[in-house]
């Protein structure tokens, strides 16, 4: 050490404790009131990258001048007269947690600033690599959560088509938020699955999954159901009262199918719920709070409601979040192999029987329209799996008769020289054909197939046919 900076630290410091300071892993300096640097220990020489004899006995400005750091705490101290700690960025290229603590005369005046220091500069380095491993981590979560569903994806949904390559897209995107999501679709395209999907595939996953037909609950019901009541809330209520659905569902999903359905009247509860997580049972006065994600899903067009006046155009705005559109089976064609593959190996095991579909069956059901979707094709594949009886083979004989006369060849429509008349007049005799064998009035005809009776009597006369299966034609 220069004699100098020897001789300015005697005075304040004994032998045996500037040993002490030099043992010291942090660093240590010690500038006067000037503010001036009068010494530091060994520690603070290798982690600034300076020398004793370079920097004792200059100015904290020159210093700071001279690049030694970008920001000093002495003016600090000396201002505040209090301990002040920093963050600096050092000459070395380090990153140090800087404590400087002031030191009084008798006057009370401060007379010198002790600081010490220590390298952040590993731990911003572990913190760095803690925070990767961490992003990591997550990377490989979210990796193994779409591998989990695109896993639940090829077993139970079908999803060939770019219909529902989208769909299916959506939902996986979705699964993990919290957001409100809103399914669309006709009836038995698989709303109630998605729902379930989305559940799945979320950090709610090992807590309720609860869902709600609001078309199948009477509007005077709908709101104990939902909400809950307090005992003796009204006539027939339990003494011990009931939770509703929503609390059931606490820290999980509730799914409410066919919303379109939820009474009017309800719907500002419905929306006060949604905003607040926040709800008051029938017949009480105390709000109970939940932890609730909310999956929506109707078959009617809402905004279509809105407009009527019949659907609060706030609740839509508040349900329509996400909006998930679930395709026909008519606009998903190329998912019917993979369906109908699906659906026969699950009737095999549920069965114990293994029973396969022969091409001409196959070609039935790729004619037929689907009117119900991917629940029809369930109920039709199933049908055939009771009629087939022991037979190993499903065809076109064990399909229901409604999918064998509307799966008309294409020769009949208009192939092979087939006139527009030809064709509707060949629709028209296999409809009501069909019709004479299971009724024997003509009002029961008219029922089924939607037209009236005058309709039915002129269109039995001009292709010959009777109720009850006498047909002369």
């Amino acid at each position: 050490m220069p004699s100098h900076a020897k001789h300015a630290v005697t005075p304040f410091f004994e032998a045996q404790m500037e040993a002490v300071f030099e043992a010291m892993a942090d660093g240590v300096w010690v500038c006067d009131a000037t503010p001036k640097l009068l010494w530091i220990n060994s520690a603070c020489e290798e982690l600034n990258d300076i020398r004793r004899e370079e920097v004792c006995g200059k100015t904290v400005e020159e210093l700071l001048g001279q690049g030694n750091f970008d920001t000093d705490v002495t003016h600090r101290v000396l201002n505040s007269k209090k301990p002040v700690a920093i963050i600096q960025k050092v000459k070395s290229g380090r990153t140090l947690l800087v404590n400087g603590v002031p030191v009084f005369d008798e006057k009370g005046d401060v007379s010198l600033v002790v600081g010490s220091e220590r390298d952040l500069t590993e731990l911003n380095l572990l913190r760095i690599e803690l925070e990767e491993k961490e992003k990591l981590h997550s990377r490989m979560q979210s990796e193994l959560l779409a591998m989990k569903l695109r896993d639940l994806k090829m077993k139970e949904i079908v999803a060939v088509s770019e219909a529902m390559e989208q769909v299916m897209d959506t939902v996986f995107r979705v699964a993990d938020f919290d957001t409100t999501v809103l399914l669309s679709g006709a009836s038995g395209t698989g709303k109630s699955m998605i729902a379930r999907v989305i559940h799945e595939g979320s950090s709610r996953r090992d807590q309720a999954f609860l869902s709600l037909n609001c078309g199948a609950i009477p509007s005077s019901l709908m709101e104990a159901e939902l909400f809950g009541y307090k005992g003796g809330a009204f006539t027939g209520a339990l003494a011990e009262g009931k939770i509703g659905l929503i609390q059931a569902a606490h820290n999980g999903t509730l799914f409410l199918d066919e919303i379109d359905a939820f009474p009017l009247e309800m719907q500002v509860k419905l929306l006060t719920f949604l905003d607040t997580q926040g709800f008051i049972p029938v017949g009480d006065t105390r709000v109970k709070q939940v932890n609730v994600r909310l999956i929506a899903a109707t078959n009617k067009n809402l905004k279509e409601k809105v407009v009527a006046g019949e659907f609060r155009e706030d609740l839509w705005f508040r349900l329509n979040v996400v909006p998930v559109r679930l395709p026909t089976l008519g606009e998903r064609r190329q998912d019917l192999p993979n369906l109908i593959r699906q659906f026969i190996q699950s009737l095999s095991e549920r069965y114990g029987v293994r029973k396969q579909l022969d091409p001409e069956a196959m070609a039935l059901l790729n004619r037929y329209a689907f009117p119900g979707n991917v629940r029809e094709l369930d109920n039709i594949l199933e049908h055939a799996f009771v009629m087939s009886g022991t037979e190993d083979v499903l065809t076109a004989l064990h399909l229901p008769e409604a999918v064998r006369l509307q799966a008309v060849p294409p020769r009949q429509f208009g192939y092979d020289g087939m006139t527009l008349d030809a064709a509707v007049s060949e629709i028209e005799y296999l409809f009501l054909k069909r019709a004479c064998k299971q009724h024997r009035r003509q009002v029961d005809i008219a029922a089924e197939i939607g037209v009236s009776q005058p309709t039915v009597a002129r269109l039995l006369k001009k292709h010959g046919l009777r109720p009850g299966g006498n047909i002369q034609k």
